[in-house]
């Protein structure tokens, strides 16, 4: 039995690589503007929730106090991800990212969601005890809906661009476009994740905030302001939930989605020398790293004759996939029609 493990020549990168590249500068680039847009948005916020008083302003400013957090935190696991790593991390720090993400979800945004409840709850049992007036200033409520609406805008631009960029990626790796609900699912980009589910969540919350302020405009009661900041806290911690189920699994470990699976499998099975495909285990490291393992039966058991197979394999593999980094490890073996470890691979 034999093992290869054969690393990639140092050449000029290839387009697919230079579109890789480019890819992760315009996410990076998206995040740093998003930052900058929920700083001012945050700001005005804030303001607005100092003029007015209002619960759903209130809650929205913790929103996006969230938002920017996030989109900090982010950025520091993206830059620490590209880090050379030391002899403790021998496939890289490629998954701080997934870490970055689990603690935008755990701590910022559930966190925050949780104080904007608590808050809002103290407001609304302050008006149904009375020691609270719950007589609305519409004024001072129509300046809060401004900024709700100038918000929204922002956010819906933020989303328009998340978008965009998913569907480009789906692209770029040849996998069909579906529901972007289906793309979050899948999708192994952190970043993406996160900020797509940031502007969701967002422009939920805006909606809330907007319809309870309007309410509490129209019937002149403070109640329904208190009741959207309520209900903005539970879309925060809602999402949370959401996301750090996301960053969570992509934390630990997730194989490749079915269509590239597909394509290793068809790839590994047409090198000649190949005679079947015994097993196949792979991870992504990131969204575009990828540890794959694979055991295959050869045409002959000879060491020489498995070397040059080896190397066919992880070059039908890398020319298949372009698009992705592969670490590869191969094993030939003999196949056996028992035991859980020589389960023929299923493309799914």
């Amino acid at each position: 039995m034999a093992e290869s493990h054969t690393q990639e020549a140092a050449t000029a990168p290839s387009a697919n690589e230079a579109a890789a590249k480019a890819e992760q500068h315009q996410t990076g680039m998206a995040v740093k503007a998003a930052l900058l847009a929920n700083i001012g948005v945050a700001c005005a916020k804030f303001a607005a929730a100092a003029f007015t008083g209002s619960s759903s302003m209130f809650s929205e400013s913790v929103h996006s106090v969230a938002d920017c957090a996030n989109e900090i935190v982010l950025m520091a696991g993206d830059r620490a991800s590209d880090r050379r790593s030391g002899g403790d991390h021998p496939f890289g720090l490629h998954r701080v990212k997934y870490l970055a993400s689990f603690i935008v979800a755990t701590l910022l945004f559930f966190v925050g969601g949780v104080f904007a409840v608590s808050q809002a709850v103290g407001k609304l049992t302050a008006l149904l005890d009375g020691s609270l007036s719950r007589q609305a200033e519409p004024l001072e409520l129509s300046a809060a809906l401004a900024v709700v609406a100038v918000s929204a805008c922002l956010e819906g631009w933020g989303l328009h661009t998340s978008v965009h960029e998913a569907r480009g990626r789906m692209r770029r790796v040849r996998v069909e476009e579906g529901s972007l609900v289906r793309f979050w699912r899948r999708t192994k980009s952190a970043e993406l994740a996160s900020v797509m589910m940031e502007d969701t969540l967002a422009l939920i919350g805006l909606a809330f905030a907007g319809s309870c302020i309007a309410l509490s405009m129209a019937t002149g009661d403070e109640l329904y302001d208190a009741i959207g900041g309520l209900m903005v806290g539970l879309v925060l911690v809602t999402g949370a939930a959401a996301l750090a189920f996301k960053s969570g699994s992509l934390l630990i470990g997730e194989d490749l989605d079915p269509e590239t699976r597909g394509q290793v499998v068809a790839a590994v099975e047409r090198t000649p020398g190949v005679d079947r495909l015994i097993n196949l285990q792979a991870i992504h490291m990131d969204e575009d790293a990828v540890l794959l393992c694979l055991k295959v039966e050869t045409s002959k058991l000879d060491r020489d004759y498995d070397v040059q197979t080896v190397d066919r394999i992880e070059a039908n593999v890398r020319a298949a996939l372009p698009w992705y980094e592969f670490e590869i490890y191969v094993e030939p073996d003999i196949f056996r029609t028992s035991g859980p470890a020589h389960a023929a691979p299923s493309a799914k």
